[in-house]
């Protein structure tokens, strides 16, 4: 089965503020199988199996590096696979320096990358990969930054990773 429309709108939500973005360790669940695979090439060495493993590695995640869940993840474009019900979809990620002792306390960890996604026929997210490189920058404003990339120019996008 090909992807369709309701694939591509479940993408954006996973992303947005219903889902990595909303705070809640909980939020991604409506769009994760139950039996969802994980995998996330700069923080976790392995596969994330099922939905239990995946909140508690994220949680303890955010925790140790105190991140808290001050987290965002808008959706910036979306590839659609061509012989199979998948994704990719290019992101910006954001999260909030939380603790008091950083220099950097209240500003927003800034970084892009992209993750496959893979649906089963209930349109459920079977399999999250994510590639990125880690932290690139700093901005003061997570909103601010956004709207600066979504302003530019397709082509000019490589320019603007931090602050």
């Amino acid at each position: 089965m090909p992807v369709g429309p309701n694939d591509i709108e479940t993408a954006r939500k996973l992303f947005g503020d219903e889902g990595w973005g909303s705070g809640d360790l909980y939020g991604p669940d409506q769009w994760f199988a139950d039996d969802a695979v994980m995998r996330d090439i700069v923080n976790y060495d392995g596969a994330m199996r099922g939905k239990d493993e995946i909140r508690s590695f994220w949680g303890s995640f955010w925790r140790n590096r105190k991140y808290g869940m001050a987290v965002r993840v808008p959706a910036e474009e979306i590839y659609v696979a061509e012989n199979h019900r998948g994704v990719a979809v290019m992101w910006m990620a954001y999260s909030q320096v939380v603790d008091e002792n950083d220099e950097n306390f209240g500003k927003w960890r800034c970084f892009e990358g992209m993750s496959r996604l893979e649906f089963n026929d209930e349109g459920k997210v079977t399999l999250e990969v994510d590639y990125h490189h880690g932290v690139q920058g700093m901005c003061d404003s997570w909103v601010e930054h956004w709207n600066a990339r979504r302003a530019m120019k397709w082509d000019e996008l490589g320019a603007i990773t931090g602050a």
